[in-house]
């Protein structure tokens, strides 16, 4: 098979495919889905608990709650399919229904993995975040054996059809929408094999790998802050007044003036 072929572009689900959370839902319930959570929620607890604000969105592949370890007290997330148990903001990522500058931290939970319109996405968590705000993604690393399953041919299921982005390429589109990168992590180094004797055959080295933060891991965290951008103020010139008027010091104007009151005091004697 050419290797064009081999790689070459398939459809592909989204976050807007109906029942695609559903399906994602219940992947994470799966022996690898758990897996996978377990070393999401370990990456998000060093993270999500020295950040502090008062509101904290969360946009996500599925209903999960991921903001746990989180001390922010206002948790909400936008979700695309409410369940029953589910409550949250229905609405897209790509057009949240809130005000500019009224987040403290967004978490992107793959959505960025799955979202129609990636950059579009990072656009409007940029434009809701407060100045000094942070936003947090968790994404699939297609520099992986993780990334290279997703491009394996024939029709795949969840999570295996997204359009993964490298941590190069989200750290430049956050550096254009002026946002500073604080913090790369990596996880899960272990087979995408749904078999938990694979899974922990397969991870035997993968506390050397955390340790080192090897970046072959099947799941990355990027952090960054939104800059405030410092104001300069504007200095208005010094103007400098010339007179052609030259006056005397105030000194020799007091004894002018006595000199003067004497005289005309000596005339009317």
């Amino acid at each position: 098979m050419p290797i064009k072929k081999f790689f070459a572009n398939r459809p592909r689900d989204s976050l807007e495919t109906p029942g695609f959370c559903g399906a994602m839902q219940k992947w994470y319930e799966t022996a690898l889905g758990q897996y996978v959570l377990d070393d999401e929620k370990d990456l998000l607890e060093d993270c999500l608990s020295r950040r502090f604000g008062y509101h904290l969105l969360q946009i996500g592949c599925s209903n999960l709650d991921m903001t746990g370890s989180s001390p922010i007290g206002h948790k909400f997330t936008v979700i695309r399919e409410p369940g029953k148990e589910e409550s949250g903001i229905v609405a897209r990522g790509e057009a949240l229904p809130l005000a500019n500058d009224s987040v403290d931290l967004v978490l992107l939970h793959h959505s960025l993995d799955f979202a129609e319109y990636q950059h579009q996405l990072l656009r409007e968590v940029s434009r809701v975040l407060i100045a000094g705000g942070c936003v947090v993604v968790l994404g699939f690393n297609p520099y992986s054996i993780w990334g290279i399953r997703t491009r394996m041919p024939g029709r795949k299921k969840s999570p295996w059809q997204g359009r993964l982005l490298s941590t190069s390429r989200v750290k430049d589109w956050l550096k254009l929408l002026d946002f500073q990168v604080e913090q790369v992590r990596y996880a899960a180094y272990a087979l995408p094999i749904n078999s938990p004797a694979v899974i922990r055959y397969s991870g035997l080295l993968e506390s050397a790998a955390k340790h080192v933060n090897w970046p072959t891991g099947g799941v990355y965290m990027i952090s960054a802050k939104k800059q405030v951008l410092p104001l300069t103020p504007i200095q208005t010139p010094w103007r400098y007044i010339t007179s052609t008027h030259v006056g005397l010091p105030i000194a020799e104007n007091i004894t002018r003036v006595s000199r003067e009151l004497n005289a005309g005091s000596n005339e009317e004697q």
